[in-house]
């Protein structure tokens, strides 16, 4: 996910991406939203100033404040994060719940109006069942609505994996053993595996089931990945791409590959990021304190150094040791 979305900065990478056909963007990274694992946030900022912030450097320049603003209100409402909007997101344990800070993520992606696709690595992890499902339910409200989900995710519940609508399912090595839809309850998958000799127990966890067939104890009954390659759903899954690939080059492109690789300008940036960290300076009042204590104690301890001072040569060293305290402070 990390080579697909243009995020990995390490290593050898070969081969090709393509999005609807063609060669991508420079404004890719602008044109996809990626949500990390981890729930990175600054914590002294309140939800709807995370949510802003995103906004404001990430839509594109063209669009008025105004507008910006106003879809930020769209994607409170969407997050039902109203009730919270003002609230600091802090830190985990003394903050935002876990389920509220993946919520938060996943709106700082939703609010740069992402037109290609919306990654998300592992949004589930660390959740209970109810969190998790209440994540992948807005996750689905987003699809059904024409968002472009791309998702992984490691031993979902069977609930969980019945909302999503394909699979790539992966071995060690990256390779390919099942990639298509998932079908109604999981039955595609389910029929796939037992035309192979593997069907699923009754009433057994589809994900897990799979799992142990890629990994596990049922690994051993074949070369998962040739028998993929044989199989007629591979060539009706190639046969689809290519479908879909010529049918893309033949419309109009459709998303903006004309944009430079920022949104913002250069000063726009500078002033929205000085911005809310002026903010944040103030709201730590830990660091405000301190700061404040050691400037009273700096000037108080230089200003009593100089009183009633002489000419000595003991009195020059005293100057010259405040001189030297007052500019490394």
């Amino acid at each position: 996910m990390d080579v697909l979305a243009q995020r990995k900065t390490e290593g050898e990478i070969a081969g090709t991406i393509h999005v609807d056909g063609r060669q991508l963007p420079l404004a890719f990274q602008r044109s996809a939203g990626y949500c990390e694992q981890l729930d990175v946030h600054e914590p002294l900022a309140s939800v709807r100033e995370a949510l802003i912030f995103s906004a404001m450097l990430r839509q594109s320049r063209d669009v008025p404040e105004k507008e910006k603003i106003a879809y930020v209100e769209t994607i409170i409402d969407l997050l039902e994060m109203r009730d919270i909007e003002h609230a600091l997101v802090g830190t985990t344990g003394n903050g935002l719940s876990v389920e509220q800070r993946k919520r938060l993520t996943i709106g700082v992606e939703l609010v740069a109006k992402p037109s290609i696709l919306l990654f998300l690595d592992e949004p589930t992890s660390g959740l209970d069942s109810q969190s998790a499902f209440s994540i992948v339910k807005f996750l689905r409200k987003l699809a059904d609505v024409g968002q472009a989900v791309l998702v992984t995710i490691h031993q979902p519940s069977a609930s969980l994996f019945y909302e999503f609508d394909t699979l790539l399912l992966l071995a060690a090595g990256g390779k390919t053993v099942y990639n298509g839809p998932i079908g109604h309850q999981a039955a595609t998958v389910k029929d796939y595996f037992a035309a192979a000799g593997c069907p699923c127990p009754a009433g057994g966890n589809p994900a897990e089931h799979m799992i142990s067939v890629v990994s596990g104890e049922l690994s051993s009954k074949g070369d998962w990945h040739e028998i993929w390659l044989r199989s007629e759903e591979s060539q009706r899954v190639i046969e689809e791409l290519e479908r879909i690939e010529a049918d893309a080059l033949s419309k109009p492109v459709a998303y903006d590959d004309m944009e430079g690789e920022f949104a913002a300008s250069l000063w726009q940036q500078c002033l929205i990021v000085n911005k809310r960290n002026s903010l944040s300076l103030f709201r730590d009042t830990e660091y405000v304190t301190n700061k404040a204590a050691l400037h009273i104690f700096a000037a108080l301890f230089n200003g009593f150094t100089f009183w009633m001072i002489g000419d000595s040569a003991s009195d020059l060293q005293l100057k010259v040791f405040s001189v030297f305290s007052f500019v490394f402070v």
